[in-house]
C-alpha cells in the first residue's frame, strides 16, 4: 500500500539514479568515442599532471674570467653566419665545460679584414641555446680586459643575419641539446670530428 510518504521517496531515488549516470558515463560510451583509450598512457589521456615544484634549480656557477689568450692559441673557425671580412677565432687550449653547470665558456676573438681586432669571454648554454658575455678584451687598451656590466643571458636562436653564434654553438659547442666536452669541442675546431648534421641547431 503506497502511502504519502513513500511516493515522494521513490521520485527522489529516481533523480539521484538519473543524475549518477549523467556524471558516470560507462565504460562502452567512453570506449565508443575513444576505441583506444584503455591502450593510451596518461599523458595521451590528459590526466597527466607534473609537480615541479620538487624539481631542483639551475643555478650558474661562479665564472673566473681568464686573461687574454696567446695569440698561438687561436683556432680560426669557418662560420657561414659572420659578417663579410670578418674572422672568429676560439681560444682552443682553455676552454672549460663546468660539470655542475654545465656552461661552455671560452674566448672568442673577431679580425676584420682591416686589422682591427677584439674579444669577447663568453658562456654557452646548450640545454636553453642562451649565451652570456662575461668579458671584452682589446690587447690595445689598458686594462686590456674589462668586465661586462649587469651580464645576462640572452638566446643565440634570434632570427636574422650574422648569428654566427647560433651556427657556433650547433657546429662545435653542443650535441644534442648537451654541452660536448672541453677535448671533444677542441676537436671539433680542429676538423677532428666533423659536426653531425642531425643534431645541427638551425
Amino acid at each position: 500500500m503506497q502511502n504519502r510518504y513513500t511516493r515522494p521517496l521513490r521520485i527522489f531515488h529516481t533523480i539521484v539514479v538519473t543524475v549518477t549516470i549523467c556524471l558516470s558515463p560507462s565504460l562502452s560510451a567512453r570506449d565508443d568515442a575513444d576505441p583506444y583509450y584503455e591502450y593510451r598512457d596518461e599523458v595521451d589521456r590528459g590526466e597527466f599532471s607534473y609537480d615541479d615544484s620538487q624539481d631542483i634549480p639551475w643555478i650558474e656557477n661562479e665564472t673566473e674570467v681568464l686573461a687574454l689568450p696567446d695569440p698561438d692559441d687561436l683556432t680560426e673557425v669557418k662560420l657561414d653566419q659572420l659578417p663579410p671580412g670578418m674572422t672568429l677565432l676560439v681560444d682552443k687550449s682553455r676552454i672549460t665545460v663546468n660539470p655542475d653547470d654545465k656552461v661552455v665558456r671560452a674566448w672568442l676573438w673577431v679580425r676584420s679584414g682591416a686589422g682591427a681586432e677584439n674579444g669577447s669571454f663568453e658562456g654557452f648554454r646548450c640545454d636553453t641555446f642562451e649565451y652570456k658575455v662575461y668579458a671584452y678584451g682589446n690587447p690595445g687598451r689598458m686594462p686590456p680586459v674589462r668586465k661586462a656590466r649587469n651580464p645576462r643571458w640572452l638566446l643565440a636562436n634570434k632570427k636574422g643575419k650574422n648569428n654566427y653564434r647560433q651556427e657556433l654553438m650547433g657546429d662545435y659547442f653542443c650535441g644534442y641539446r648537451q654541452s660536448r666536452s672541453a677535448r671533444e669541442i677542441a676537436g671539433y675546431l680542429t676538423g677532428e670530428y666533423q659536426p653531425d648534421p642531425v643534431f645541427e641547431y638551425h
